[in-house]
């Protein structure tokens, strides 16, 4: 929770900075994930887990990006102007992200000659998951099982989403 705190909180000073210099810190953080991962060897199996770890990457700075903006509405009594300026700043985030996570994607396909069908197959596993299908003996809520799989840790999202409201509902 405490880094995920500070992850939240390196974004909301990025996304209030005039001169945008951390906001594009952040964006080139995302080509710095591009050059670690692209030469590698990956199967299936790994795709998958990056996959999920991208899904995963991208709700979180989404979350903590609508709490960043409930934050500041309520601080500043932000204008239209301000608004509009803070929707574009996430636009931006949100499509270097994914894009940099397509570029990726991309590479690694190509150099492991993994096809695009795969992505078809990662699908039906994570609606398996979700409609209990394959889980028939296990005895574990549905919704469960997509969490487990992609490894997703809701506790210190709710935590750090609660601590921004919280803030934001102080003014």
């Amino acid at each position: 929770s405490l880094l995920l705190l500070l992850h939240c909180a390196t974004l909301n000073v990025a996304m209030n900075s005039s001169d945008h210099a951390l906001l594009t810190l952040i964006i080139s953080g995302n080509f710095a994930e591009i050059k670690s991962t692209v030469f590698k060897k990956y199967n299936k199996q790994n795709l998958f887990k990056i996959t999920t770890s991208d899904i995963c990457e991208r709700f979180k700075l989404a979350v903590f990006l609508s709490s960043i903006f409930f934050l500041n509405c309520f601080q500043g009594g932000m204008n239209i102007a301000k608004i509009w300026d803070y929707l574009h700043v996430c636009g931006v985030v949100l499509v270097s992200e994914v894009f940099s996570d397509w570029i990726k994607h991309s590479f690694i396909t190509k150099f492991n000659f993994i096809k695009s069908s795969a992505y078809t197959d990662y699908t039906l596993i994570m609606a398996g998951d979700l409609t209990g299908i394959g889980h028939e003996g296990v005895n574990l809520n549905h919704t469960h099982a997509v969490v487990k799989r992609l490894g997703f840790s809701q506790i210190p999202v709710v935590c750090v989403t609660l601590r921004f409201l919280n803030e934001a509902m102080r003014y």
